[in-house]
């Protein structure tokens, strides 16, 4: 039976990492800041333990699932654009690019395997998480289905994040250019985005028919770009059970969750590709730019 052919960028970033001991200090550190937050929310919830009976108290367990899980996409939007800032723009600075670029390794392939080489390892650090996040599946009443929906919009969020780094990391000569360019590529896809619908508010603020509900319903659309809305929509629609969008946009089929976080996770996986291809084209030898540059 012939191996399992693997990416060689991301085999090779995946052996040097694992040998470092870089790594499980950042793992260690990772869960012990989830213990933390695990540790101060048990001792509040004891804490007014009297106040409640047993059934509300194993309720309240419940809400150990989004604590946890907003601190860790917390962590992963700070973590991954300095991961994949330096992932090409620190093979520049070594010197190393071209010679990469002389391997049988594509273009495409290597832009992906940097950003998969990220995402593996966000995604292990959330793995690690698991047995925290477990006690409100547990307890709390929670369908073990909402945590594998979790993990794999966790996923989805990674990839998304790591392509618009890679791309950063290829346009800019210098890591730190790179994580600066990436921090405000996020700030216009996590914030810029709404000022559509604050501008629409505005505009047709003295129409409170049809007009606004039809400008706010039509700029809110933008959002299946933004993963923060759709994180927010994923824990409002698991912990309540109730569908808050359908009770906002009741006349028009993104008003219904699980058809707008589907959306949206192909929204964010067409972006990703979009940006992998635009890191591709930048790093390409045979670039008009590039040629000039040499």
């Amino acid at each position: 039976m012939d191996r399992i052919k693997i990416n060689p960028i991301i085999k090779k970033d995946l052996r040097v990492t694992s040998r470092s001991m870089k790594m499980a200090w950042e793992l260690f550190a990772y869960v012990a800041i989830l213990g933390i937050i695990f540790l101060l929310m048990f001792s509040a919830f004891r804490s007014y333990s009297s106040d409640f009976d047993n059934t509300e108290l194993y309720q309240a367990y419940v809400f150990f699932f989004p604590a946890l899980a907003i601190t860790q996409l917390g962590i992963i939007a700070i973590a991954i654009p300095v991961i994949t800032a330096s992932s090409i723009s620190g093979e520049r600075e070594r010197g190393t690019l071209d010679t990469l670029l002389t391997t049988t390794a594509g273009l495409n392939s290597i832009v992906f395997g940097k950003m998969m080489s990220a995402v593996i390892r966000v995604m292990i650090f959330i793995i690690a998480s698991i047995p925290l996040m477990a006690i409100s599946f547990m307890v709390g009443g929670l369908s073990w289905m909402v945590l594998f929906e979790f993990l794999g919009l966790s996923l989805v969020y990674a990839i998304f994040a790591g392509s618009i780094g890679v791309y950063c990391s290829a346009r800019c000569k210098k890591t730190i250019t790179s994580v600066m360019m990436s921090f405000g590529l996020y700030f216009v896809v996590y914030a810029l985005s709404f000022v559509p619908m604050i501008i629409a508010a505005i505009v047709f603020s003295r129409s409170y028919g049809s007009a606004l509900e039809n400008a706010l319903k039509t700029t809110f659309t933008l959002q299946l770009a933004n993963p923060v809305v759709n994180f927010v929509v994923f824990f409002l629609t698991r912990l309540t059970s109730e569908d808050f969008l359908e009770e906002i946009f009741d006349n028009i089929f993104l008003g219904n969750s699980n058809v707008w976080m589907i959306l949206s996770v192909i929204v964010q996986l067409l972006l990703a590709w979009f940006f992998l291809k635009l890191a591709a084209n930048r790093i390409n030898p045979l670039n008009d730019r590039n040629v000039k540059k040499a």
